[in-house]
């Protein structure tokens, strides 16, 4: 059995938009919660019904059954800068990290168009974001205007704890990008590496004390100090740098945490403040590597 479900219309500066996925459904009624279905196709249509983008996918049956589902919606996409639809969707059976995927079209010479390709991550996708920040000043006595721009937010998991990963909507270029590209003067030379939140749930099984190698600064040749943890320590988890992998391709873009190795944490801890990167000193604070 076959049924088409639409969703909209949607408005993006006076145009209309809908959503229609296209589900076949094996054995049971349509709307049955317990019904096994599958989208085989979904496509956005003008507001004379003409189909402006459509995307095939896969189905396979395996004794009687999907070997695979596939669920896809649609909703509006309004932020302070511009106006799209974000298309998610998701596939079961899947990894349990795994949250689908997501992506946004918008207009773009007065045509509605894919910003990019489907954007995965191991982790939450949190919603639309405005980020304000204030470049560097260029001259001398130039007070710099405050930037604003919308970001998607992702939460990306690194093996120990998640950081909080924005996807900026570029809604002049019609593109979907990091947010953020960060460089930094190492004694190995410059190294591509950010700065971001942090979400950390730290759970210690042990109370004997223990100690952290805590660095100055994010890297290993700076100075050294041993931190003793006691069982009431207060620990405070203020920032994460490392390299998050952007890669794009064709039909997808895949968000991750880089080598676990380049990942540094900045804590507090009892008020003492610096940098941590092993995994025994993860282990420490209750952040066993998982995942």
């Amino acid at each position: 059995m076959t049924l088409d479900r639409t969703q909209g219309p949607f408005q993006i500066n006076g145009q209309s938009f809908t959503f229609i996925e296209h589900v076949q459904s094996i054995d049971r009624q349509p709307h049955d919660p317990d019904s096994d279905e599958t989208v085989e196709w979904w496509e956005l249509r003008d507001a004379a019904g003409t189909p402006v983008y459509h995307q095939q996918l896969g189905v396979s049956l395996q004794n009687g059954s999907f070997g695979e589902t596939e669920s896809v919606g649609a909703r509006p996409l309004k932020t302070k800068l511009g106006q799209g639809i974000l298309v998610e969707g998701s596939s079961l059976p899947s990894d349990p990290e795994y949250s689908g995927w997501f992506q946004v079209f918008g207009l773009f010479n007065g045509k509605l168009v894919p910003f990019g390709a489907p954007m995965s991550t191991d982790g939450e996708f949190l919603g639309e974001e405005e980020e304000s920040f204030q470049p560097s000043a260029m001259f001398r006595g130039q007070q710099p205007q405050t930037v604003t721009r919308d970001v998607l937010n992702f939460r990306v998991w690194t093996g120990n704890f998640s950081i909080i990963y924005p996807v900026l909507i570029d809604w002049i270029q019609a593109r979907v990008r990091p947010a953020w590209t960060c460089y930094r003067m190492t004694a190995k030379g410059m190294v591509a590496t950010c700065t971001y939140k942090v979400q950390a749930d730290a759970s210690r099984t042990t109370n004997d004390l223990t100690f952290v190698r805590m660095y100055a600064e994010p890297e290993e040749g700076f100075p050294v100090t041993h931190v003793v943890i006691k069982p009431d320590s207060k620990i405070e988890f203020l920032e994460a740098q490392l390299a998050v992998d952007w890669s794009a391709y064709k039909d997808n873009i895949s968000i991750g945490a880089g080598n676990e190795a380049d990942v540094w944490l900045h804590v507090r801890i009892d008020g003492q403040e610096g940098w941590i990167h092993t995994q025994e000193d993860f282990q420490a604070i209750g952040l066993p590597q998982s995942g």
